[in-house]
């Protein structure tokens, strides 16, 4: 039996059809994903690997400061990014290839000098294009969905330091861990290369800004104000915390790279897992929610991390740091496109850098120094950092609503400040006129030096409750 034949095909009798093309929206999301899988990878390394690497090396209690101030004098710099940083997506994504290949110095010798330099290369790179990156997020992302969508950009970058992690993990316990950082510093690299080719029409705009207008962009906003200042206190306690975590990690337990590696595996993991969840907690019940209790948990593991007597407790604490960060990460960018205006959006994210980088030289120094004499252990600067932190912590609590005030203590606080004034001042001379830069909590500064000396001053300092409250009304209103 013949079968039939098939009629001939035509293209005729089969019109084209065109496949749909990818909205600007998905092509930038799949752009975006990629250059963070770049960032991911080579923000693993410095942030994990090499502080513990470089103590390996014998570097020092302060030169573990000095490698932990680094990505904060980088930040500093920050500032500056309006006449040197990038002002196109082409240009950000060559500096960011460049940071991520500075990495191979490593390769050269582990040694602490060439450890330092590496850090500094990265985050260099990272600083210069942040203001740019906050701009392009701000433009290419609705606001409706702009906590959603970077909760995704967010996972995808911690799931790539996750993975990198792994591999380092693995490499430490067969072969070495040298040769698997170049491999993803060359990875790094290249995907970074795809923020690059991103749609933003008209990111340049606003782009060119002065270092002191970075900082009155700042200062200028109340609720930015206010949000700088909780961070400038929450962000204090953890900047020498890497420090003193390498320092649990290599001197009170001898923990080996690779115990190193997977706790730095598990701590990304978990940013990984809930940073996607955030984003979405943070469309639904604000992002002042979010922060604030990410800040909560991350003063918590400080704690944890200070008396941590094992693997396991030291485990625990990177999960409780890990799923903190990923609150803090998540929030952090829709905080400035929430309450900056359109066109200050990269001078707002340059002076809230700039303002965090220089707490970042300060600190570690301040809690170092006393660990470098000898005169507390790693458990006490932990536990000098969580103090700091909390307070942090308390201040977005305070600004979000979570943390009240006794009722009646701001009208008492107004009260006690305006009589200070009075008592400290000179009856031959006039009234110092109040000015909003005169003063934190609104009093005149010549008024509060003459304090200490005034009747007044036994009245605050014999009063803690009532002098915390007067910190938190003036840091908050």
């Amino acid at each position: 039996m013949a079968w039939p034949q098939p009629p001939a095909f035509s293209p005729d009798a089969y019109p084209a059809v065109s496949l749909p093309r990818l909205s600007t929206l998905h092509r930038n999301l799949a752009l975006d994903l990629s250059s963070a899988v770049g960032l991911g990878t080579t923000m693993a390394i410095v942030g994990v690997l090499l502080p513990s690497v470089a103590r390996r090396e014998g570097l020092d209690a302060m030169g573990l400061a000095a490698l932990a101030a680094l990505p904060f004098l980088a930040t500093l710099l920050t500032m500056f990014a309006g006449r040197i940083g990038p002002r196109s997506p082409r240009r950000l994504a060559i500096l960011r290839a460049t940071g991520a290949l500075g990495l191979l110095l490593v390769l050269i010798a582990p040694n602490p000098l060439l450890i330092a330099a590496a850090t500094f290369g990265f985050w260099i790179s990272f600083a210069l294009g942040a203001p740019l990156q906050q701009r392009i997020w701000a433009t290419i992302y609705p606001s409706a969905d702009r906590g959603r969508l970077l909760g995704m950009v967010g996972t995808g970058r911690f799931a790539a330091g996750t993975l990198a992690l792994l591999a380092i993990t693995v490499a430490a316990s067969t072969s070495g861990w040298v040769p698997i950082v170049a491999v993803v510093a060359a990875i790094g690299a290249v995907s970074s290369l795809a923020v690059g080719r991103m749609e933003v029409p008209g990111v340049e705009r606003g782009q060119s800004f002065s270092a002191k207008g970075s900082l009155r962009a700042v200062m200028g906003t109340p609720m930015v104000r206010r949000i700088a200042g909780a961070q400038l206190l929450f962000g204090a306690g953890l900047v020498a915390a890497p420090a003193l975590i390498a320092m649990v990690h290599i001197d009170r337990l001898a923990l080996g790279i690779e115990d190193i590696a997977l706790a730095g595996l598990i701590s990304y993991g978990s940013t990984a897992v809930t940073i996607g969840i955030w984003g979405r907690v943070a469309g639904r019940f604000g992002t002042l929610t979010v922060i604030s209790m990410g800040t909560l948990l991350g003063a918590s593991a400080l704690g944890v991390f200070a008396f941590a007597p094992s693997f396991a407790v030291i485990i625990a604490a990177t999960l409780l740091l890990g799923t903190s960060s990923a609150a803090v990460n998540a929030a952090w960018p829709l905080l400035i496109a929430d309450h900056a205006a359109e066109g200050q959006q990269a001078a707002v994210a340059a002076g809230m850098n700039s303002i965090m980088g220089l707490r970042g030289l300060i600190m570690p120094f301040l809690v170092m120094a006393p660990v470098n004499a000898g005169i507390i252990g790693e458990t006490g600067g932990l536990l000098i950092c969580l103090g700091v932190s909390l307070a942090g912590a308390l201040l977005y609590g305070r600004i979000t609503g979570l943390v009240r005030l006794p009722a009646g203590t701001s009208e008492r606080i107004r009260a006690f400040e305006a009589n200070a004034a009075r008592v400290a001042q000179p009856q031959n001379r006039p009234a110092i006129p109040a000015s909003s830069l005169s003063s934190i909590s609104g009093w005149p500064l010549s008024a509060r030096s003459r304090l200490t000396r005034s009747t007044m001053a036994g009245w605050v300092l014999n009063r803690p409750r009532a002098l915390w409250s007067s910190f938190l009304t003036g840091l908050t209103t």
